[in-house]
């Protein structure tokens, strides 16, 4: 076998709400997730995912009944698929917690012959909690398969300075639709000196204890939001973390709710959010940003603007090919 392929990984997002229950109960068995003993787990996720249904079903009934998230996971494959057919490398997408399935996805890869296969996460940054559950996943397939493909891990390309000017072209469109609809401090507004304008780069926020247990992740983010910061200059910049767990542990600080609030305090009369962990957009950014973050930034009296995520957007396929020519080719 010498053919090769690329797997695009996520975590899926339902795209109904029919789908919320399933996706809840497959989210609290995975030990990633839900660290607990193996005979108490399905127990605990079904308790845990039964308490945690009704709310979640009305994040996505907000957005319209379901995320684009999965069928924009398709799209992506589908424009990566086009832009190396030249190069005879073929594309799959696979979800760890809505379909098409690893386990699945990993069939039809046997089946078709692959034999070098990248795996490519679509998370700028990495975490064992996050992608570490889908390579182990795709690990756990290949140990058990007598003749498995060599399987390339890429862990994320959150530093890549092809991806940060990717997000900086996506800023830089924001913060014009923002300063068009900001009022410069005058009358009745904010005394001089004071900022008109506040950037806050929004990540997914994790447990504060698996940080401490030597998650790179963190690491990863403030690395990723350093360099976009070079991008704005003397505007103000933040970094805040959002859509934490409903749990007892302490999760990631400062919460981008916060930071909102702060930029208020400070005077500055806009806030630009730019959510740096997603390149799809789902429940977290037009439930998160656009709905709770937006309506918070609203009651404090601030214009509000985010970066829209890359989507299919020919330069993201483009940029995942040369990723794909650099690690396969």
């Amino acid at each position: 076998m010498n053919n090769k392929a690329v797997l695009l990984m996520t975590m899926g997002d339902p795209s109904d709400v029919r789908g919320v229950f399933p996706y809840l109960m497959k989210l609290f068995m995975d030990p990633h997730i839900l660290p607990a003993p193996g005979p108490i787990r399905p127990l605990l996720a079904l308790y845990v995912a039964t308490m945690r249904k009704e709310p979640v079903k009305e994040k996505y009934q907000a957005i319209g009944g379901g995320s684009p998230m999965d069928a924009i996971t398709e799209r992506q494959a589908a424009a990566l698929r086009t832009a190396l057919k030249d190069r005879d490398v073929s594309v799959y997408h696979a979800n760890r917690y809505t379909m098409p399935s690893i386990r699945d996805t990993y069939r039809k890869i046997k089946g078709d012959g692959i034999g070098k296969l990248l795996a490519i996460p679509l998370y700028p940054h990495f975490s064992p909690a996050i992608t570490g559950s889908g390579f182990g996943a795709l690990k756990a397939l290949a140990e058990k398969d007598p003749n498995p493909p060599e399987i390339v891990y890429y862990e994320g390309f959150g530093a890549d300075p092809r991806f940060t000017a990717l997000l900086s072209g996506r800023m830089h469109d924001a913060l014009k639709r923002l300063t068009e609809t900001t009022p410069e401090p005058g009358a009745g507004g904010p005394e001089a000196g004071l900022p008109v304008l506040s950037v806050i780069f929004s990540a997914h926020s994790l447990p504060e204890e698996l940080i401490s247990r030597g998650d790179p992740y963190l690491d990863h983010v403030l690395c990723t939001a350093s360099m976009l910061q070079e991008e704005l200059g003397e505007i103000r910049t933040h970094v805040g973390f959002q859509s934490k767990g409903r749990t007892g542990m302490e999760w990631l600080k400062p919460e981008t709710d916060e930071e909102i609030k702060a930029a208020a305090a400070s005077g500055a009369r806009g806030v630009l959010i730019v959510p740096i962990s997603f390149v799809a957009e789902n429940v977290e950014t037009l439930y998160d940003c656009d709905v709770l973050q937006k309506s918070l930034a609203s009651s404090l009296g601030m214009k509000y603007e985010r970066t829209k995520s890359l989507d299919d957007d020919p330069a993201f396929i483009d940029f995942l090919a040369a990723l794909a020519a650099e690690k396969l080719l």
